[in-house]
């Protein structure tokens, strides 16, 4: 069988070649050759063993789950999200990395999606142009590297800012709903470092009016994100062991204080316990760099908080919850469990976590019925953190 034909490109960082890389028709990473001028430059100083430079590249590629993309793939004419990846130069909002093929005379300035404008072709999303100002114009690149599998679209706004606008699974707006809740919730705490997540009208079938959210990048020309997963590829890790520790480790060797990193996470941990997020997976936990001194500058600000307040679970399913048995995507499976790496139990003000619960009457879908139960499960998550707060180990008492 013969072998398909690669196409050399040089992974580049901003205008510094950082690596030779020869990519398959289809999108796929066969081999590469490091610059070694410009090691540090390379993703994570070069750390990545081989194995996990080719994962870092198969998931810059926007996920083949997300909803929207078989379809956008299909009328885009691409093969694979990979193909899509490498047709439009591995362009990210998030961070300063792109290909150049060979023998190009483009640079860094002629095509990132910061200073240049873009359409985003793999967002299926329609804006309401009454609600949402969208000067987006054709160009030869597109977004086509961002990660999450919820229906996202980059646009620009007037200004020229980049802010992403986030559609939501089945019939209900709740996962948008749950960013605006979380917002308020971060608000109330007077935490500084989070994003700020604003509602936002979107046309959907049949011309129908629903309910979105919009937040704006974080990430510039000069500050990149380099999200837990990438951090974790540079250590080793025992099988089954939890992310929490390792990423500690990695964190404080990049230049975090030790109580900048328990600071950020307590509050994240407990916040994320009382909103029931689920999804604190790594890909949801960054670092902010910059990308020109290398510096890392601390945690990025919280983001994707959407997979919370029980979203997933059917109203007649919501008085069977058992809140000691949830399970998470985060450092351990059991969501109460988090709480045992808190050092700061009063990390989160309790008295200033009581929450306007009217925000989901935006909801159409089951949303009298719906809110009530919400709140009550919201209440006994505050009474748990109470306990918590007081000293008991929530975690080992059944009875919370």
């Amino acid at each position: 069988m013969a072998r398909k034909v690669a196409t050399e490109y040089y992974l580049m960082h901003k205008d510094i070649p950082v690596c030779l890389m020869e990519i398959s028709q289809n999108g796929i990473l066969e081999r590469y050759r490091k610059n070694e001028n410009a090691f540090e430059h390379f993703p994570l100083g070069g750390q990545m063993n081989d194995m996990k430079f080719h994962e870092w590249w198969k998931d810059r590629a926007i996920p083949k789950t997300r909803n929207g993309a078989k379809s956008a793939l299909q009328r885009l004419g691409y093969e694979s999200t990979n193909s899509a990846l490498v047709d439009n130069l591995a362009l990210s909002l998030s961070d300063c990395y792109w290909i150049k093929p060979r023998g190009a005379d483009f640079t860094w300035s002629d095509v990132n999606l910061y200073t240049n404008d873009f359409v985003d072709t793999f967002g299926e999303l329609t804006l309401n142009k009454d609600k949402i100002i969208d000067l987006r114009k054709k160009t030869k690149f597109n977004c086509a590297a961002s990660q999450g599998e919820l229906q996202k679209k980059w646009c620009i706004d007037e200004s020229g800012r980049r802010y992403m606008i986030k559609g939501n699974y089945g019939e209900s707006y709740q996962q948008s709903i749950n960013e605006l809740f979380a917002t308020e919730l971060h608000k109330k705490q007077g935490f500084f470092n989070y994003t700020v997540y604003k509602p936002a009208k979107l046309l959907v079938e049949n011309g129908f009016e629903g309910l979105g959210c919009i937040s704006y990048d974080f990430c510039s020309e000069e500050l990149e994100c380099i999200s837990a997963w990438e951090l974790l590829q540079t250590i080793k890790v025992r099988q089954n062991e939890s992310f929490y520790y390792p990423l500690k480790k990695v964190c404080i060797n990049l230049g975090i204080k030790e109580e900048e990193f328990d600071a950020f996470m307590d509050y994240e941990i407990m916040t994320d316990y009382l909103i029931t997020n689920t999804d604190r997976h790594m890909n949801n936990i960054s670092v902010i760099r910059n990308p020109d001194t290398l510096e890392i500058l601390g945690f990025a600000p919280i983001y994707d908080s959407g997979n919370s307040m029980f979203y997933n679970i059917p109203y007649e399913q919501l008085d069977k919850v058992r809140l000691n048995e949830i399970k998470t995507h985060s450092f351990i499976a059991k969501e109460v469990k988090l709480l045992s790496y808190v050092k700061d139990r009063n990390a989160v003000n309790l008295d200033k976590a009581e929450m306007d619960f009217k925000i989901y009457e935006k909801d159409l879908y089951e949303r009298h019925i719906r809110i009530p139960k919400l709140k009550e499960l919201y209440e006994k998550k505050i009474a748990r953190l109470q306990s918590f707060q007081r000293g008991k180990d929530i975690w080992k008492n059944n009875n919370y």
